[in-house]
């Protein structure tokens, strides 16, 4: 076995998560006092435990929902089926709120863990090549145009209770069990403004409007999603919604790539 190739061995042993690795014996020395395998297992552990580490930065609300004992349970079992494949450490966590999931986890404490990743994805997304402003937009070309959001935003629905589990305001873990099924889902943006992550419920309309514009839709499509049978106030909200865009800094730019200038 050449350097390169027990290089590549001892980094599988260190990083299995299926037990020693066949042959260990027999290419690491060991000791009566301490085999080859024990010798490895120590490596092994430190590895999975800062993983763990790592885990727990990211989902620090949803460990202290879960307990220590309980989050380091699922959380080395997580590790051992999503095995890191990232530079970024932080990103080995990508698939924990559906691994919740799928152990038929509170929806709250599901859902808890969605928000804190989501959040992680929005600090360390890329900085948007230039942010849109309202003096740039070209009223005629407007209703046809599209819009490009930064890459920090994010949305997803989520049990409102998540929402109050982050701000410390849901019942006490224990009472979780208790707590009645999922409530209905509310919307959630996730952004980052200047250094901080932010996050805030949508309504209805907004929530819409924002699927709507983000899979591609022209402005006058998405307004059209506002109508409620009263001009006036459907105008109103609108132009509120795209505003509070456009002032949240969440839109990179308008493109009016293929838009024609409407009739008066």
């Amino acid at each position: 076995m050449n350097l390169a190739e027990l290089q590549h061995y001892f980094a599988s042993a260190a990083t299995s998560g299926s037990g020693p690795l066949p042959e260990l014996d027999q290419v690491f020395l060991g000791s009566a006092r301490l085999p080859a395998r024990d010798r490895l297992a120590i490596y092994n552990r430190g590895y999975f435990y800062r993983l763990l580490d790592a885990l727990a930065s990211v989902f620090d609300r949803t460990k202290r929902w879960l307990g220590d004992e309980n989050f380091e349970r699922l959380g080395l079992a997580y590790l051992e089926q999503h095995p890191s494949e990232h530079p970024a450490v932080e990103r080995v966590g990508r698939s924990f709120a559906a691994y919740l999931r799928e152990l038929a986890a509170p929806s709250v404490i599901a859902d808890l863990a969605a928000l804190e990743w989501a959040r992680l994805c929005a600090l360390v997304a890329p900085n948007p090549e230039r942010v849109a402003a309202v003096s740039e937009i070209e009223p005629m070309l407007f209703p046809q145009a599209r819009l490009c959001f930064v890459k920090s935003l994010h949305w997803l629905e989520l049990d409102p209770r998540a929402l109050a589990a982050f701000a410390d305001e849901a019942p006490a873990p224990a009472e979780l069990s208790t707590a009645g099924p999922a409530r209905s889902l509310c919307a959630v943006a996730v952004w980052r403004s200047q250094h901080a992550v932010l996050h805030q419920t949508l309504d209805g309309p907004e929530w819409r409007a924002l699927l709507s514009a983000a899979g591609g839709a022209t402005l006058s499509h998405v307004c059209a999603g506002f109508d409620s049978g009263s001009p006036t106030a459907d105008v109103e909200h609108a132009f509120q919604v795209l505003s509070g865009w456009f002032a949240r800094r969440w839109l990179e730019k308008v493109s009016y790539h293929e838009a024609q200038p409407t009739s008066e």
